[in-house]
């Protein structure tokens, strides 16, 4: 309980930053026509990848491994009162990997639910809290891997339609290393055709040649920490049912395209640059060389 008490505290004062969100961005007459429009009330996303096999390290290759990626999420937001909205969803991700030598799971997985609060500035979040409540494990569900990962931000206007800044937080209780760290980001629009969204965990350079269609350059970040198996015969014996964070750090290009008002296709490929099991309260990590990867992810809101 003494783990859990500073971060009420500090999400129970993001709160009340929340209930103030909105005072320095509505009293801005430029923003009016955005808040006319609808807001989208039922999310849906889709994303599978692909990263093609490379050596896993650990003081010597342990073999090749690749990895198939799949996630799924679907929420619906309820109006609570103005630009207030309940968030209700549910979201289910998995990571299979390649079998080598090493003692690493062979698939990851993890089943939440999506509770949070939204403030929205026309169609998108002006600011936000979210926990996600579920199971993060590799086959066997129970306690030890029961996680609320908890995350919230803020979007603060610089400079109206040019300059944003973004700060929030996020903390995940099963998270060996930092269990509590920091979320900054900017956002600026030097042009109507030219962004620069710098948020975590994917920044990325964006140029939109029509009103459909953009092309980016960025980066990624996917993963997350889970509990693993219980193993009598792994090796060494101190990864049997321990904590892992895992993480794949990514460069690549691809294309966002708007194929209805409701819906987008993004495209990406690029460069898996290091795929990461880090035990942190066992001391041992494993990592991958570099290979590419490929990624599809669909999108609706309406």
């Amino acid at each position: 309980m003494k783990n859990i008490l500073p971060l009420v505290v500090v999400w129970s004062s993001l709160l009340v930053t929340l209930a103030h969100a909105g005072s320095e961005v509505t009293d801005k007459s430029t923003v009016a026509p955005q808040q006319m429009e609808a807001v989208s009330l039922d999310l849906v996303k889709f994303e599978s990848g692909y990263v093609f096999g490379s050596d896993l390290n650990h003081g010597g290759s342990f073999g090749t491994q690749d990895m198939i990626q799949n996630e799924f999420e679907y929420g619906h937001r309820i109006q609570l009162t103005g630009n207030y909205y309940l968030h209700l969803g549910l979201a289910y991700d998995r990571y299979d990997f390649g079998s080598t030598a090493a003692p690493v799971p062979n698939h990851l997985q993890d089943v939440a639910l999506v509770l949070g609060i939204d403030y929205m500035h026309g169609r998108d979040v002006g600011a936000f809290l979210e926990i996600r409540p579920g199971f993060y494990f590799q086959n066997d569900v129970g306690s030890s891997s029961f996680d609320i990962p908890i995350t919230a931000g803020r979007i603060f206007v610089l400079q109206e339609d040019k300059l944003y800044l973004f700060a929030g937080a996020h903390a995940a209780f099963l998270h060996g290393a930092f269990p509590v760290f920091p979320l900054l980001g900017v956002i600026w629009i030097p042009s109507d055709n030219l962004r620069l969204m710098m948020l975590a965990p994917d920044p990325k350079i964006i140029y939109s040649p029509t009103k459909k269609l953009d092309l980016w350059l960025g980066g990624e970040l996917v993963g997350g920490s889970f509990r693993t198996d219980h193993n009598e015969n792994i090796q060494p014996h101190k990864l049997s049912g321990t904590q892992v964070d895992f993480t794949d750090y990514r460069i690549g290009v691809g294309l966002t395209y708007e194929l209805t008002r409701q819906m987008t296709l993004d495209l990406g490929a690029g460069c898996s640059i290091e795929r990461e099991f880090h035990f942190a309260r066992a001391g041992e990590t494993y990592r991958t060389d570099p290979s590419p990867y490929i990624r599809l992810q669909l999108s609706a809101a309406f």
